[in-house]
């Protein structure tokens, strides 16, 4: 390998330094007896140690490698992370794995990982200045991955706890890399060995476990509708179902572009009878079906064309019954969502976690310490109160995930806890998809591991 690269001073290759990078930053004084391993062009390369006196055996005073171009290289690795050779690459950097520690990675195009990048302990940070994509992110440690571009990860993991993220489902580690890859500790834990998943990818074998689409928790053996049919019998439930508030006469919500109303017989303020009624109106046509006092049902269509009239509908009318049946349809599957997952957090628990002890200490603190972090997850709580424009913010439970989502449970009704959801790296909490189940099962799987938290937290709160 030597006779690939020249060995020059350090010194002579300090204007090459980008801006931003440690070189650049930090390191100033070299002697020369510092060297750097040079490269310039493209370069493909089956593997490369990082590890001090490894990759050039008769050159011990290679501190960095400069490759001036691509490079391409199957697995880049050192296993000592109190240290080790530095890499700079002015071009992109493509690998098949990545596991490295004690040392920076800069890299001006993009870091493309087929499978596992790992970054080891807390002496090391990799920059890249474009895009990073890998199948798998190991974090271990506090080790730092500076991105400026777009981040693809299918898979995050935090080894420190044991969790991550795949395809925004929380995961165990252990369903994501092999059990070769953990040392048993004891009977009950087992811990990460970095050195070991070296070991792995220097053979050329695969750390990972073939990563599925993970199958949701929740089956759904028991829906609340178990046919799509516009009937009396359908239209009672949806009056009945659990997104119908106890202190309204209504509920509505939109979902992909469908506005949908649906409402209980009542006086109105005006002292107006109102029906009972489902309405919904998609980017064509309203449509408003009712309940008759004989049971019988009424059905109308209005396009949304300003002027438009109502227009009943006849058997003869195929295609505006299947229009209909889809706006339909889409209600009832979201009705058998919420019926699936909002009764399982019940308002109580979330009104006395909210009210426990532990909680309000967190509200007194000076510093305004308004959570916990386990080491892969942020919890934090907020109670009801008016904000400085006179606007009433409801009482609700926060949990920043691994990957930087933010899923959100409020109390801002009383039949359940309403959920939201905010983007990594965007502002604001949204309503979640009734469609979206993986969305759903997320927010699911959060709150599950919230409540065991919180259980440790309290029990510990008791017995200091």
């Amino acid at each position: 390998m030597r006779d690939l690269f020249q060995f020059v001073p350090v010194s002579q290759l300090a204007e090459k330094f980008p801006e931003g990078s440690w070189w650049a930053r930090f390191y100033q004084d070299f002697n020369d007896g510092q060297l750097a391993a040079y490269y310039k062009g493209d370069l493909t390369l089956p593997s490369l140690n990082l590890d001090w006196e490894q990759p050039f055996p008769q050159q011990k005073e290679v501190i960095i490698i400069f490759i001036d171009g691509n490079c391409t290289v199957d697995q880049l690795y050192n296993k000592e992370t109190d240290g080790a050779i530095g890499l700079m690459v002015i071009g992109h950097l493509s690998a098949k794995n990545i596991a490295v520690g004690g040392q920076e990675i800069y890299v001006s195009g993009n870091l493309m990982i087929e499978e596992i990048l790992c970054g080891s302990y807390n002496h090391g940070e990799t920059i890249v200045k474009g895009d990073l994509s890998a199948a798998v992110l190991v974090q271990d440690d506090e080790y730092s991955f500076k991105v400026d571009g777009q981040k693809s990860i299918a898979c995050l993991v935090n080894v420190w706890e044991g969790d991550g993220v795949f395809q925004e489902l929380p995961v165990d580690i252990h369903e994501v890399l092999i059990d070769e890859v953990f040392l048993d500790m004891d009977e009950e834990d087992t811990g990460f060995s970095f050195c070991t998943l070296v070991n792995v990818i220097v053979e050329g074998r695969s750390a990972l476990k073939v990563m599925n689409e993970f199958p949701t928790s929740k089956k759904p053996v028991h829906l609340y509708f178990t046919h799509n049919t516009i009937n009396e019998e359908n239209i009672l439930k949806l009056t009945q179902c659990i997104l119908m508030p106890k202190d309204k006469f209504f509920f509505e919500f939109q979902e992909q572009g469908t506005f949908i109303k649906v409402q209980l017989e009542h006086m109105d303020t005006d002292g107006d009878q109102r029906d009972l009624s489902v309405y919904m109106q998609d980017n064509r046509h309203h449509y408003y079906i009712w309940l008759e006092q004989d049971h019988s049902l009424g059905l109308l269509r209005r396009s949304i064309d300003e002027g438009a009239e109502w227009e009943g509908f006849t058997e003869e009318s195929q295609e505006q019954l299947a229009e209909l049946s889809d706006c339909w349809t889409m209600l009832l599957t979201c009705v058998n969502m919420a019926e699936l997952y909002l009764r399982n957090i019940e308002v109580p628990y979330v009104q006395d976690i909210l009210q426990h002890p532990v909680i309000r200490e967190l509200y007194l603190e000076e510093e305004g310490n308004d959570g916990w972090w386990d080491g892969s997850k942020y919890y934090s709580f907020r109670e009801a109160h008016v904000d400085e424009d006179g606007d009433y913010l409801p009482a609700r439970i926060e949990i920043k995930t691994p990957d930087e989502a933010y899923y959100f449970y409020t109390l801002d009704n009383e039949s359940y806890v309403s959920r939201y959801y905010q983007p990594p790296n965007q502002y604001g909490m949204q309503d979640m998809s009734f469609l979206d189940l993986r969305r759903w099962e997320a927010s699911e799987r959060y709150f599950s591991r919230f409540k065991l938290f919180m259980a440790q937290k309290i029990e510990a709160g008791v017995n200091s």
